[in-house]
């Protein structure tokens, strides 16, 4: 959904050590890192990449998106995520929001 957005994505995939986030986006000056849960179990593995990315010491570090069957807003809030969408179109919406683009329909 993100593609057809607009934006360029680099999936990262699945079972992806999570310092691998903020590196490559590093690596790419990426404006988004956007992560997803499916399952309870790698939740927490989202406030590591939150913690990682709050520690780069750039004055243009990425914002983190947070999303996923699991995922609440209150949990996203906990963690320090930037933003928190419910569902893909919702991802789309907020990243723009985030970035500070105007909505294509207006």
């Amino acid at each position: 959904m993100l593609e057809a957005g607009g934006f360029e994505v680099i999936d990262l995939g699945r079972n992806v050590p999570l310092h691998n986030f903020s590196r490559c986006a590093l690596e790419v000056d990426a404006d988004i890192i956007a992560l997803s849960s499916l399952m309870t179990t790698t939740m927490e593995g989202m406030k590591q990449v939150v913690d990682d990315v709050s520690a780069i010491s750039s004055d243009r570090r990425p914002y983190v998106l947070v999303g996923g069957a699991p995922i609440t807003p209150a949990f996203a809030r906990r963690i320090g995520a930037d933003a928190y969408a419910p569902n893909a179109n919702a991802a789309v919406k907020a990243a723009r929001e985030l970035l500070g683009l105007k909505d294509k329909k207006e």
